[in-house]
């Protein structure tokens, strides 16, 4: 029994030692240290004893659900749309690893848009982002000309044919909507058109010699020669992008000037013009230099709305001389004719703005005149007719001078009196639209800057918006020129002050001017500045009869005046109740029939210089 006992005590401390070392009871987590915010970022593991059994229970598997350890986030990968990986925490605390997800974010793609310096490109700009534009309407597939950073009519061409696929306003100046739309990423291309039965000139890759004249005989082709062989050296310079046009076998000016514009691209040669044996030894060789654009053309007429190399070589000789300022784009528009009659003129060729073989031939030539003997010559301002028009100058007075002010009047260049008398205001608005529209600047109407005054595609001038407290010499225009239509009754001292904002609103109520607001913005110079301004003193004024129910601008410079005057307390744009009752007040208060409709009468007395108030 004792024995039995002492063997069944030894077994007993023989297990309690077993327990005490394998460590079965597990204590419970010290879970204060890892909660964030009262919350258990690790999966706990309740305190267990564990008995000895044949089946031990499993220790949980930590699930990606309930496990939110810190972890480190694989940047290499976030910010983009591909599956991002599980990181593994590797800081083991509480004995537990856990895996995060980040979260993938896409980022913002925004095509930025170029910035440019000018706030408004339009013809007559010039520098690099006119530059920059035309490479991009290039691009685009609108501007064929040459990118010159000359903003000239071509281009003005270009940025209509733009703004009118691109759904903006099209009139051919590039503004901020305008710009932003070319430089962006869903800029719409210009359409794709497919020209059939168009013959065109096609230069060979590489000049051959097969046509080669037989140059075993020295001769000499140069001005005043005619002949078969003139006729194969035109045909080469054309073939090589020197000239442009049809050969007439006649040796002129426009030929010679080719031959010398070829001679200049070899140091052997002499710039003469005259195409002798070496000359043509080198332009009928099959490695004869090229030119990519033609400068001159032969054998065609060349006139307004044409558009191709020819008028562009023309173009560039004129700006050469003097008579054109624009962009030589190729495009023959209006202040290239314009250009053309001033070269005719002073030429001696009769003046009618189309480019003929005679034309061509003297614009060539070395002794074209340039436009200073305008001013020598004796038809400039001894009332000879050209085109029509005579020089108008400095001094002179009539009715030539009287319709000059008004075409510059209408235009918003001019903004004294129609008085015929050509003064320094005259000269000044002449001046500003031989500026505007790419002439000769000297301030003197001749023929040139009045067919284009006159023509069709003068560019009007830019209103700068002018509002109180404004001071400059525009508002002391503004001054005058309400004055002179009955408006204004100050000083005429170029301070935009509340007699001229009172004055300026007179006048866009009288003429139908909207919004009634006082400040003299485009629309309302163009209409003040214009021949059909009506005058402050003007009976015959039309008013349309407004009732209850109408809305629209006129309405809301009714309840404008009303406001004004004390009657209404707030302009809505609809002839409500409330409008009906303060016309009915106006009506009484200024001895008219009251019926609350504005009609004829009630506007003539509401828009009058002295209507009486509501107090």
């Amino acid at each position: 029994m004792k024995v039995r006992m002492k063997k069944w005590l030894a077994l007993s401390g023989l297990l309690a030692l077993c327990l005490a070392l394998t460590g079965c009871y597990v204590p419970p987590d010290d879970l204060d240290q890892y909660t964030v915010d009262g919350n258990y970022q690790y999966q706990s593991i309740a305190p267990q004893v564990i008995t000895p059994t044949p089946s031990p229970t499993p220790t949980p598997t930590p699930t990606q659900a309930n496990i939110q350890p810190e972890a480190t986030i694989n940047w290499d990968n976030y910010g983009t749309t591909a599956t991002p990986t599980l990181i593994p925490n590797l800081t083991n605390q509480g004995g537990l690893i856990g895996y995060i997800t980040p979260n993938p974010v896409t980022p913002n793609s925004v095509t930025p848009v170029p910035t440019t310096a000018a706030s408004s490109l339009k013809l007559g700009s010039t520098g690099d982002d006119v530059e920059k534009m035309q490479r991009r309407l290039k691009e685009l597939g609108y501007y064929k000309g040459s990118v010159d950073g000359d903003f000239g009519e071509g281009t003005e061409t270009a940025v209509k044919n733009f703004q009118k696929q691109n759904g903006l306003t099209v009139d051919g100046k590039a503004g901020t909507n305008t710009l932003n739309k070319l430089y962006s990423d869903n800029a719409v291309k210009a359409p794709t058109t497919t020209v059939t039965n168009t013959p065109r000139r096609t230069a060979s890759p590489t000049p051959r010699a097969t046509s080669t004249p037989d140059l075993s005989k020295e001769y000499y082709l140069e001005l005043g020669s005619s002949g078969s062989r003139v006729k194969t050296l035109q045909n080469r310079l054309i073939e090589l992008g020197w000239m442009d046009g049809k050969a007439d076998s006649s040796f002129g000016a426009a030929t010679e000037y080719a031959v010398k514009a070829f001679q200049a691209r070899y140091d052997s040669l002499w710039d003469d013009g005259v195409a002798g044996p070496s000359t043509l030894q080198a332009l009928y060789s099959s490695n004869a230099a090229k030119s990519s654009s033609p400068v001159s053309s032969i054998g065609e007429t060349l006139q307004e709305g044409d558009s191709s190399d020819a008028v562009k070589a023309m173009q560039k000789r004129l700006k050469e001389l003097g008579y054109l300022s624009g962009s030589a784009d190729g495009s023959f528009g209006s202040a290239t004719k314009a250009a053309v009659i001033a070269f005719q003129t002073a030429n001696g060729l009769k003046a009618d703005g189309k480019a003929g073989t005679s034309t061509l031939n003297t614009l060539y030539s070395d002794d074209a005149k340039g436009p200073d003997s305008l001013n020598d010559s004796e038809n400039a301002g001894n009332g000879v007719s050209i085109n029509g028009y005579v020089t108008l100058r400095e001094g002179d007075t009539g009715d030539a001078v009287k319709a000059l002010q008004r075409a510059l009047k209408n235009r918003g260049y001019y903004s004294g009196s129609i008085d015929g008398t050509y003064g320094s205001a005259t000269v000044a608005a002449v001046t500003a639209f031989q500026q505007r529209n790419g002439l000769r600047v000297d301030g003197t109407a001749g023929p040139t800057t009045q067919t284009a005054l006159y023509g069709s595609d003068a560019e009007d001038a830019d209103y700068d918006t002018l509002r109180p407290g404004d001071t400059s010499t525009a508002v002391r225009n503004l001054q005058y020129t309400l004055y002179e239509l009955g408006y204004y009754d100050g000083t005429v001292d170029g301070v935009y002050g509340d007699t001229t904002e009172d004055a300026v609103r007179a006048f866009q109520i009288r003429n139908d001017v909207s919004p009634v607001d006082g400040i003299a913005g485009t629309k309302t110079q163009q209409v003040l500045y214009s021949e059909n301004a009506i005058a402050a003193a003007a009976q015959n004024t039309e008013y349309t009869t407004l009732r209850k129910g109408d809305r629209g601008d006129n309405v809301v410079q009714m309840q404008d005046s009303l406001q004004q005057l004390g009657y209404l307390s707030e302009a809505t744009g609809y002839y409500d109740d409330a409008t009906v009752e303060a016309v009915k007040n106006f009506q009484r208060r200024n001895g008219l029939t009251v019926d609350g409709a504005a009609g004829q009468d009630t506007l003539r007395v509401l828009y009058s210089d002295n209507p009486k108030t509501a107090y």
